[in-house]
């Protein structure tokens, strides 16, 4: 991504799983200068790990090491799936212009309008 009112420094935004969020979270959000997703990145692992800790003894009984064990893993591994689609929507809102198209399934308007191909007709 680029930015069109400030310098041309450039953020690259992978498209997959980031390690780097899934194990790091809310500070990899704070190196990437995106402190409300740092905020809301924390909020949503205590929010995360006290509901998969109350599912997992509610409803599977399950033994403490398991609970303890899969309350971090899971808020984890979705911190890390959906990291990479929610820093690049915070980009484009402010102000980035993306330099390539983003992949369909992350729901980001594209701002950029597509080139005219050259077809011929006939």
């Amino acid at each position: 991504m680029r930015t069109t009112a400030r310098s041309t420094s450039t953020r690259f935004v992978k498209h997959g799983f980031s390690w780097q969020l899934g194990l790091f979270g809310p500070i990899a959000f704070l190196m990437r200068g995106q402190w409300p997703l740092a905020l809301a990145c924390s909020v949503f692992l205590v929010a995360g790990f006290c509901l998969v800790t109350a599912f997992l003894i509610l409803v599977f009984d399950a033994p403490d090491g398991i609970v303890d064990l899969l309350s971090i893993v899971i808020p984890c591994a979705l911190v890390g799936h959906f990291g990479n689609r929610i820093s690049a929507r915070s980009y484009v809102k402010n102000g980035w212009a993306p330099v390539a198209d983003f992949p369909p399934d992350w729901n980001i308007p594209q701002l950029i309008a597509p080139k005219a191909a050259e077809t011929k007709l006939g």
